[in-house]
């Protein structure tokens, strides 16, 4: 190996550069009596006569060698070594057809980087920079192993990283086949369909409002993927997908297939469908109305569409579905009720409760119809913000629900038909309060619940009350901001807690609404300290377990080898820190108790003490 050689020539090193954990080795080229002081003067990294250091710190260092044959001014000699922190090699391998590699170095934290294809096949490679192709001729599954070098340098404890993969014969062009707007928001959701090929590195692109500019966006596989955090409601998406042939270095690419938006208004002739898609790429749209076909429409650089044939008063349920080269894309189903003349009064808003057999209580008032022959009113429900869906029918202001499970939001609204078959349009919804149970710390346990927005005029306050098993209310605890609130029960309290939330209205004669209804368990726990000194000075000179009252108590103390050394049913008393009336050696003990709270349910604890005296 190469040897390099101090500033005044006095001793020589086998290397200046490398990472930490790095050996260096130092020669003097003088005969007297030499010491080497490797990373400083303060008697750190070697202060002696040894020719041998390791470095376990990244930094630049001055291997400095004093002889007392020169004169004190000098004496000294001294070299610079760079000591660097190991990182792994960041590289992509690249498959190519016929069984070909190429390594993309993607990284310039070395000066060249040392790729094995085999145990005797490799090539130095430049950073940020790809290696020749490598053939392996069968398929098979190969692994590639990629090291940091710095030129010159002790590279022995440099970044060494591998990868395994399986070669190819040949590259599957991706296919781009669908993409569907599950979620129309200014935060919405698209899902895309695909078809790719195995152990390729395919990206994912789009472009916002049109094809000129496709920006990546994430390394794909699979049969699908799901893009959120998208504004679906105002913006269209077109998306392709691309692979990298580096071999030839050539980039292939899908078709593209751009997302849809649309609206659609009822007039008092037709409903109008409204859409934005790329009208270049798009080869015709399929209008869906109610799951069936409607209409096709060939022209594509038509967006608009007119359906007179409704009936007024219905409900229709709307889809645009734009026809491209491989694939479609689908908007989200969009429902609207035929306009007609006279419209029925909606139901104003509705009112919800729970009460204590956890049912939902609806009421509301009956809208002003005059003289529409009135039939009944038709209960809708949202569960978990999904469709509306006909649930059932009252004939008069007040329903029940019996169903609610409470998994998820549950929301309502009224509507009515009358004789000819006009429906009104819905009501307002309301949506009942759902409180949950969060962290627990001992008798303390976190409360929060959904908001209540029935009320025209707003909430006053929030209010969690704890009932007894008949439903009455034995506690309450106040909400003085927010819908979240940490409560804290009484340490003797052991007992099942049956806990709702109250909110009441800011009307003048107020109105409350009431959450389900969930139960508290908390477990009955014992506090023993971790030290304690029996030395007789009246401070911690008991060991004992203090918490709420509890029954059948037991406390069994162990040495550190587990040999049982004393044990007490008092409570009060502890332990005194004495064996046979000796007083026990300071040190670590193990304890175990037992006891049962006031429900009779049972409980153990163990732990470590430490046992000290005051000297």
């Amino acid at each position: 190996m190469a040897q390099h050689t101090s500033i005044k020539g006095r001793f020589d090193i086998d290397y200046i550069k490398g990472c930490t954990g790095m050996t260096i080795n130092v020669t003097p080229n003088i005969t007297s009596a030499v010491q080497f002081f490797y990373e400083g003067f303060d008697g750190s990294g070697g202060d002696n006569t040894d020719f041998t250091y390791t470095y376990t710190t990244a930094g630049d260092y001055y291997v400095t060698m004093g002889s007392n044959d020169f004169d004190a001014e000098d004496r000294l000699d001294s070299i610079l070594v760079e000591v660097k922190e190991p990182q792994l090699p960041e590289f992509t391998i690249h498959n190519c057809a016929s069984h070909n590699v190429r390594v993309e170095i993607e990284d310039e934290y070395y000066d060249s980087y040392f790729v094995e294809f085999t145990t005797t096949d490799n090539e130095e490679v430049d950073p940020l920079s790809f290696s020749s192709a490598y053939n392996y001729g069968t398929q098979n599954t190969y692994r590639i192993d990629v090291s940091g070098r710095f030129t010159d340098a002790n590279n022995s404890t440099c970044g060494t990283d591998n990868e395994a993969f399986n070669s190819i014969n040949s590259i599957t062009n991706p296919v781009l086949t669908s993409v569907e707007t599950t979620n129309e928001a200014s935060d919405g959701e698209i899902q895309l369909g695909f078809t790719l090929g195995d152990d390729i590195i395919y990206n994912l692109e789009s472009s916002t409002n049109g094809t000129e500019n496709f920006e990546f966006g994430s390394i794909i596989t699979g049969a699908t993927a799901v893009i959120s955090e998208i504004n679906t409601q105002d913006d269209f998406y077109c998306y392709q997908i691309n692979t990298y042939d580096a071999c030839n270095e050539v980039a292939i690419l899908s078709d593209i297939i751009c997302s849809v938006y649309f609206d659609v208004n009822g007039t008092d002739q037709a409903n109008t469908i409204s859409w934005q898609t790329d009208t270049v790429e798009a080869e015709s749209y399929n209008i869906i109305r109610d799951g069936d076909l409607l209409v096709n429409i060939t022209n594509s650089s038509i967006v608009s569409y007119d359906d007179s044939q409704v009936i007024c008063n219905k409900e229709y349920v709307y889809n645009v579905q734009p026809i491209f080269a491989s694939g479609s894309s689908v908007s989200v189903d969009t429902a609207v009720i035929a306009n007609k003349s006279a419209e029925l009064p909606a139901v104003s808003y509705p009112a919800s409760t729970v009460n204590i057999e956890n049912d939902v209580e609806l009421t509301w008032g009956p809208p002003d119809t005059g003289e529409i022959p009135f039939r009944r009113y038709i209960i809708e429900r949202n569960i978990r913000d999904r469709s509306w869906r006909y649930y059932d029918s009252s004939e008069d202001t007040t329903f029940v629900d019996t169903e609610a499970n409470f998994i998820g939001q549950h929301a309502y609204r009224i509507r009515y038909d009358d004789d000819c078959g006009n429906l009104s349009t819905p009501s307002p919804s309301t949506i009942p309060m759902i409180i949950q149970q969060g962290g627990t710390r001992g008798k303390e346990v976190d409360y929060s619940w959904s908001k209540y927005e029935t009320w025209i005029d707003g909430i006053r306050n929030y209010t969690i009350e704890r009932l007894d098993e008949a439903g009455t209310v034995i506690e309450e605890f106040p909400v003085f901001s927010g819908r979240e609130k940490a409560v804290t029960f009484s340490t003797n309290d052991s007992e099942n807690k049956y806990i709702r939330v109250r909110a009441e209205s800011l009307n003048v004669i107020p109105e409350f609404s009431y959450s389900n209804i969930i139960l508290t368990e908390l477990n009955t726990t014992m506090f023993l300290p971790n030290v304690f000194t029996p030395d007789n000075d009246g401070l911690n000179d008991r060991f004992v377990a203090k918490g709420p009252k509890v029954f059948n108590f037991e406390l069994e103390v162990y040495s550190r080898w587990g040999a049982l050394i004393f044990t007490t049913t008092d409570n009060f008393n502890g332990w005194d820190g004495r064996i046979n009336d000796k007083e026990a050696p300071e040190g670590t003990y193990i304890y175990k108790i037992y006891f049962e709270d006031a429900e009779g349910r049972k409980y153990d604890q163990s732990g470590s003490m430490l046992l000290m005296r005051k000297g």
